[in-house]
C-alpha cells in the first residue's frame, strides 16, 4: 500500500516536469530564431514621378541700382534685408543748384516774352512808318513828291515787318526752348530721386548720406520679390514632363517641408552635364522662397489610387522580397508598378496586410522560422 500512494504522487510531478522542460525548450528555441524588422503592406496611390534637384533665384538675380545723374546724397532708404515697393524713393540728391537753374531759366523766359510782347503788340515805330508812307503815297499822286521817296518809306516799313516777324519766331522759339527746358530739368530732378524699379529687397548698400556721387554710379545691390524656381531633370526622365504637372518641392532652408508646385515651363536645352531645366510654379509666398536657397522636388507624371504598396527597401534582386508568413520566411516574385523615391507599387504577388521584411535581407532565406517586429 505505501508503494502505491507514492507512486501516486511521482506521475503528476515527473509530468510537471516534463510540461516545465518542453516549455523552457520552446523559449530556448524561440529565442534562437532571428527577429525580422517587417512592415505590412497597405493600399496607398501609386504615382509615378519624376525628381530632381531645384534652386530659387530672384527673378533676374542680384542687380545694381545706378543713379543716373550726379550730386550730393541727401537722404537714402538703402538699409540690407530691408524690403521696398516699386516707386519708393530708395536715394534722394540734393536740388538746390536745380533749383537756381530753373527760376533763372524762367526769369529769362519772362524777360523775353516782355520784350516780344512790346514789339508783337501795338508797335509804335511800324505805325509812324505806315502812316508816313501812306502821306507819302497820296503827295506823290498830288504830284508833291518823288518816286523815291515813297520807295524810301516803303523800306523803311518792310524791315519793321521784318524785325517783328522775327521778333514772332524768337517768340515761337522762346516757348518752344523754354518747353523742352522745363522738361528737361523736369526729367532731370526725377532722376535725382532714385526709385525702386520693382518689388524687392536691398542685398547691400553702396552709398550714404552726404557722399558726391556721378551720373552711372550704383548706389545698391537690390534684388526682386518675384522668384524663379528652377529644378533640373536628367536627360532620361525630361521627355516625360509636361507643362502642368504637379509636384512636390522641399527645401533644405525648412527640413521635411513640402510645398505644392506646378509646372510651368522647360527649357530645351541642357546644361554641361546634360540635365535640362524645369520652371516651377510654387503656390506660397515669395517671401519664404529665400533668394539662394536650395532643395530637391518630385514631379508626378501618372498616378493610380487604393494600390498595393511596400517600401522600396524591401525589394532586392530588382522584384523579389521576403514575406512573413506564419512565422516563416516566404521568398516572393513581384510584379512591380510604378515605383517612387521611397516607396513601389505591386501589382502582383501581395495582398494588403502581408509583412514584408526590411532590413538585414541577406541574413534571410525562404523556409527560414522567424519573429517578426512590426514597424508603422
Amino acid at each position: 500500500m505505501p508503494a502505491k500512494k507514492n507512486n501516486g504522487r511521482v506521475l503528476p510531478v515527473l509530468g510537471a516536469v516534463l510540461v516545465a522542460l518542453a516549455a523552457g525548450g520552446y523559449l530556448v528555441f524561440r529565442n534562437l530564431q532571428p527577429t525580422a524588422i517587417v512592415k505590412l503592406a497597405t493600399r496607398d496611390t501609386a504615382v509615378d514621378a519624376v525628381t530632381g534637384s531645384v534652386s530659387v533665384s530672384a527673378d533676374g538675380g542680384i542687380r545694381s541700382l545706378v543713379s543716373e545723374a550726379a550730386g550730393k546724397v541727401i537722404a537714402c532708404n538703402i538699409d540690407p534685408a530691408s524690403h521696398f515697393k516699386k516707386g519708393d524713393v530708395l536715394v534722394r540728391l540734393d536740388t538746390k543748384e536745380l533749383e537756381r537753374q530753373i527760376a533763372e531759366a524762367k526769369r529769362k523766359y519772362d524777360s523775353d516774352k516782355e520784350r516780344a510782347d512790346l514789339i508783337l503788340r501795338n508797335n509804335p515805330k511800324r505805325k509812324v512808318a505806315a502812316e508816313r508812307l501812306e502821306d507819302a503815297e497820296r503827295l506823290l499822286r498830288l504830284g508833291s513828291t518823288s518816286e523815291g521817296t515813297v520807295k524810301d518809306l516803303r523800306r523803311v516799313l518792310e524791315a519793321i515787318d521784318t524785325e517783328i516777324k522775327i521778333a514772332e519766331f524768337d517768340d515761337k522759339k522762346a516757348d518752344a526752348d523754354y518747353k523742352a527746358a522745363t522738361e528737361a530739368f523736369e526729367l532731370l530732378r526725377e532722376k535725382m530721386q532714385i526709385r525702386a524699379p520693382f518689388d524687392g529687397t536691398i542685398e547691400g548698400a553702396l552709398t550714404w548720406e552726404g557722399a558726391l556721387i556721378s551720373a552711372g554710379q550704383p548706389v545698391a545691390t537690390i534684388y526682386s520679390r518675384d522668384r524663379v524656381v528652377a529644378a533640373k531633370i536628367g536627360e532620361e526622365s525630361f521627355g516625360r514632363v509636361r507643362v502642368g504637372q504637379p509636384a512636390r518641392l522641399r527645401l533644405l532652408t525648412y527640413g521635411s517641408r513640402t510645398y505644392e508646385a506646378t509646372v510651368s515651363k522647360l527649357l530645351p536645352t541642357a546644361d554641361e552635364a546634360q540635365r535640362f531645366t524645369v520652371h516651377l510654379d510654387v503656390k506660397v509666398a515669395p517671401e519664404q522662397l529665400n533668394h539662394g536657397s536650395t532643395g530637391e522636388v518630385t514631379i508626378t507624371i501618372d498616378s493610380r489610387p487604393d494600390q498595393v504598396m511596400i517600401p522600396r527597401r524591401a525589394l532586392f534582386d530588382g522584384n523579389q522580397a521576403f514575406v512573413v508568413r506564419n512565422g516563416r520566411v516566404e521568398r516572393r516574385t513581384l510584379e512591380t508598378g510604378y515605383v517612387a523615391l521611397n516607396k513601389v507599387e505591386v501589382r502582383k504577388g501581395l495582398t494588403a496586410g502581408e509583412a514584408v521584411i526590411l532590413d538585414n535581407l541577406e541574413t534571410f532565406h525562404d523556409g527560414q522560422r522567424v519573429r517578426t517586429e512590426v514597424v508603422p
